[in-house]
């Protein structure tokens, strides 16, 4: 869209996409949506990373846990 903002196709497009994800992530500002997505996508990204190899969060050390599902979008809740 920056190479060309006159494209009225790519900025729909883009308008779109923020819009369905401030829904998704249940914010009413699209950078705000974005950074909940983000942390969202983190949050997912280490609880697999604890879950595959069994590493606690506050020691670092393999241990035997229940392994806890992923955070659920504030949509979903």
């Amino acid at each position: 869209m920056l190479a060309r903002p006159d494209d009225r196709t790519a900025r729909a497009a883009f308008e779109d996409c923020g819009y369905t994800l401030c829904v998704l992530m249940g914010k009413r500002c699209a950078r705000e949506a974005a950074d909940a997505a983000e942390l969202y996508l983190r949050a997912g990204v280490d609880a697999l990373h604890r879950e595959r190899w069994g590493l606690s969060r506050r020691s670092g050390v393999a241990r035997l846990s229940a392994t806890r599902p992923l955070p659920c979008l504030p949509a979903e809740t």
